[in-house]
């Protein structure tokens, strides 16, 4: 075989391939994991919040708490708990049931914010505010049809890290689920924040 002939054998052979690949259909695109936020500010850990109750990711919701983290109940809740607030442990563990229940379809979660608050503490080495949750749009879908809806406000209150932590990192030590004056007119059961941390729990 001669060299013209061979250029032009593997000249055909390569358009022949390039229309090929030109034509194929594009490979639809893999789901990506959800990005969080670096946890070096209060508003990064409001966002990682919604974030992992929207894909229910229990590992990253117990990233965002303190050590001596405490749940505020509402005080209807905190009769029928018997307590005022849930520890870390109780609150992680209430947690952890909605957000891993196979009782529950789906989680939806927005939430819109305030300012900070610095009025609490500014003094080295921890810093320590409060943000409020204004607007609460959180939508509980269960397997049986059922939907709950949270919409209080809340507060939260966040620090950076102490001791032995990164010095950069924010955490939430606190947090008050607050009590409504009026239930909102939706086609759902309206129910608590922290009525959620405890209805799953086993």
């Amino acid at each position: 075989m001669t060299n013209s002939r061979f250029v032009l054998i593997v000249a055909a052979s390569l358009a022949l391939l390039w229309g090929c690949d030109a034509d194929a259909p594009t490979p639809p695109k893999l789901p990506q994991d959800p990005v969080y936020h670096q946890p070096t500010a209060p508003e990064s850990l409001l966002a990682n919040l919604q974030l992992s109750h929207k894909h229910r990711n229990i590992q990253e919701y117990m990233k965002l708490l303190a050590p001596e983290f405490t749940f505020e109940l509402q005080p209807n809740d905190a009769l029928l708990f018997g307590s005022p607030f849930l520890t870390h442990d109780q609150d992680s563990s209430g947690t952890r049931a909605l957000l891993t229940t196979n009782q529950v379809s789906a989680i939806r979660l927005t939430l819109i914010h305030g300012g900070r608050d610095v009025s609490l503490d500014t003094t080295a080495p921890v810093d320590t505010l409060r943000i409020r949750i204004l607007t609460t749009d959180l939508e509980i879908d269960q397997a049986d049809g059922i939907t709950w809806v949270v919409s209080d406000q809340q507060d939260l209150f966040f620090r950076q890290g102490k001791g032995g932590e990164d010095p950069t990192h924010w955490f939430i030590y606190q947090w008050h689920d607050l009590p409504t004056l009026h239930a909102p007119e939706l086609p759902a059961a309206t129910t608590t924040w922290g009525q959620m941390k405890l209805l799953y729990r086993q």
